[in-house]
């Protein structure tokens, strides 16, 4: 070796050494980094949509400081366990929020799963019944109607209007699963996006003989300029992984998406109160949560992760009280696409429109004050009666035996 590639071969080794010695501090002061962020930011900041259903959920009358909802890194928020939120807070927020499993049902077992006919109600604060107390939301109505033997309706306004479910195998025989527990999974604020994440925890946990999906009130909702999937969270490869699980890049993360959209401005209760107010303008174009393409897509896949979990689907179509006054709302693309993807994919359909349309004005006023979505317990129960025959077919193998309509008034 000449004296030439001998120099050559120090100057490599001694700036390996510096990038080395460089490298060091660098590191000590990431770790730095990430262990300050572990003690002083909490796990709130790290999901912008966290922060945002709870500024909304304020300006709707909760408490602050006192939320029913936990940070989720999957599906951005969950119902905390075991909430009971005071009477006086007002009818909105009152009563029984969730038991040790954070649904809105009353207390089941996951042992004992062989010993139920179970009915999972898999939706957004519709299906939570915001506004309604515990006992009147409609999967808790529906589970009345159940254990009374109440819940044979054939047509009329107590009926919705889609495909009847198909014969179910044998593990769904009345005689081997006398007993019923449905199961109220409704989340408000969610999404199909939000459902089809969380959708297989529950399906594996409390393997349902029938899922009752509604989704598509939210999915539309303008917030940010953002979609969800935008805010998820994905671990592609070990790098990304890493980087998706540390504390400082997440903060740092959902700083330059703040900034980016200049989301919630100084008075963030001004932007709450425009996010729940959800003034439509049909000349205006945004950026839905979840646009209407990965909404059907969405509904594909949890139809499809049921039916791997050998649960029977029935998919709702949910009124907007502007359409029963023949006013415009952004939500009859995704009623559309919900009829759709029933209709492609050989599932039931109940569509709510009719029987809410059918009662005239009396089905209009069945909306809670100044909320064209949430419904009070006359319509909770008008959406229990609608449902309830396509629960019958679990129990009759040889379909839905005809009733007379009931006066639901």
């Amino acid at each position: 070796m000449d004296a030439a590639t001998t120099k050559v071969a120090q100057r490599r080794i001694a700036l390996g050494k510096r990038c080395l010695f460089a490298a060091v501090p660098l590191l000590a002061l990431l770790a730095f980094a990430e262990l300050t962020a572990r003690c002083f930011v909490a796990e709130s900041t790290l999901a912008k949509r966290f922060e945002q259903i709870e500024q909304i959920i304020v300006f709707l009358g909760n408490e602050p400081g006192q939320s029913i909802f936990q940070p989720d890194r999957d599906c951005f928020w969950r119902l905390k366990p075991n909430i009971v939120s005071p009477a006086e807070r007002g009818n909105w927020w009152g009563g029984v929020m969730s038991n040790s499993h954070g649904l809105r049902s009353r207390e089941v077992s996951v042992e004992k799963i062989s010993q139920r006919t179970r009915v999972l109600c898999f939706g957004d604060s519709t299906t939570f019944a915001f506004g309604a107390d515990f006992a009147d939301a409609w999967p808790n109505q529906l589970q009345a109607m159940l254990d009374s033997g109440e819940w044979g309706v054939g047509s009329g306004e107590g009926a919705g209007s889609g495909k009847q479910p198909s014969i179910l195998p044998a593990r769904h025989s009345p005689l081997a699963i006398p007993h019923f527990e449905v199961l109220n999974a409704g989340i408000p604020g969610h999404t199909s996006f939000q459902g089809r994440q969380r959708l297989t925890a529950d399906l594996t946990k409390w393997r349902p003989h029938l899922t009752v999906i509604t989704f598509g009130n939210n999915d539309g909702w303008r917030w940010d300029g953002l979609a969800d999937k935008d805010h998820a969270i994905t671990s592609m490869n070990p790098a990304t992984a890493w980087m998706n699980h540390s504390r400082a890049l997440s903060w740092l993360r959902s700083c330059r998406l703040a900034s980016g959209q200049q989301q919630a401005t100084d008075d963030t209760s001004r932007w709450a109160e425009r996010a729940s107010l959800n003034y439509f303008d049909p000349n205006e174009r945004w950026t839905p949560r979840v646009s209407l393409d990965d909404f059907a897509g969405n509904l594909r896949a949890m139809i499809d992760l049921c039916r791997q979990h050998d649960s029977e689907v029935v998919l709702i179509v949910w009124p907007d009280q502007r359409q029963l006054l023949n006013q415009p709302t952004w939500r009859l693309p995704y009623q559309e696409a919900t009829r759709q993807v029933a209709d492609e994919a050989g599932v039931a359909c109940v569509d709510l429109i009719p029987p809410f349309e059918s009662a005239g004005h009396w089905g209009v006023d069945r909306f809670l004050p100044r909320d064209v979505i949430h419904v009070d317990q006359a319509g909770n129960r008008l959406v229990a009666k609608s449902i309830a025959p396509y629960v019958r077919v679990l129990l009759n193998r040889d379909g839905v035996v005809e009733a007379q309509p009931r006066d639901l008034r």
